[in-house]
């Protein structure tokens, strides 16, 4: 009796709201779009932490003992790793959406999303694939060079001491070097020391410690590579 009163509730309720099933192509696509949102946010994840090891990796850290705690805050890939944070939501929410949604709790779908992205975005990295990206990135979004990577920012205080760009010029004791913001600097490397045994040539970017002496004459510590 009380299964035959739900059973009446139940059908009361679909004809009073007009409820219509839906039917088996429907259902299918949208099975098969959450899936494919699941898979392509892990995919999307698992390249963004790629772009994150690459920032972390590739940052100058041993410049830390002489910038302090600003240094970091200024350095770190604070897009990506706000990227991160929203594939992962998006990810969980739309895994919540398929027949297996329910059978896993939240914390063992973040965790099992966020240890496949960090497994898949390591390889990611190492095989390259982060850095061609951000560079791929830098080359072609002027946004991104200016507002989301953090460390063309860091390099563009040669009032600090610290100089990047383009070198357009080389010669015996100076190259000239075009900055982010279109300037040219003349940059004397007599005595420079050379980091990561840069072989200096036309178009290649590179980053620069030592001393301003006006608008557009730099004295080099030391270069690097990119």
């Amino acid at each position: 009796m009380k299964n035959k009163n739900i059973s009446q509730i139940v059908l009361e309720r679909i004809k009073g709201e007009k409820i219509k099933p839906i039917s088996r192509r429907i259902f299918y696509i949208k099975k098969v779009l959450f899936w494919t949102v699941v898979t392509l946010s892990l995919i999307i994840g698992s390249f963004i932490f790629s772009l994150i090891l690459s920032g972390l990796f590739n940052n100058d850290w041993d410049l830390y003992d002489r910038f302090g705690f600003n240094f970091i805050m200024k350095t770190l890939p604070y897009f990506w790793l706000g990227s991160f944070l929203i594939f992962t939501i998006l990810g969980e929410y739309y895994y919540r959406k398929t027949l297996l949604g329910h059978r896993l709790r939240y914390v063992i779908v973040i965790g099992f999303y966020m240890i496949s992205t960090i497994i898949f975005g390591s390889i990611f990295y190492f095989v390259g694939i982060g850095d061609v990206l951000e560079k791929s990135f830098i080359d072609i979004s002027p946004v991104y060079r200016n507002i989301i990577l953090n460390r063309i920012n860091f390099w563009s205080q040669p009032e600090e001491g610290l100089l990047s760009g383009i070198v357009t010029k080389i010669g015996n004791e100076e190259i000239e070097v075009k900055d982010s913001n279109g300037l040219i600097w003349s940059v004397n490397i007599n005595g420079a020391s050379n980091r990561n045994q840069v072989n200096l040539f036309v178009d290649e970017k590179i980053k620069i410690t030592g001393d301003i002496i006006d608008d557009s004459l730099f004295v080099a510590d030391e270069f690097r590579s990119w």
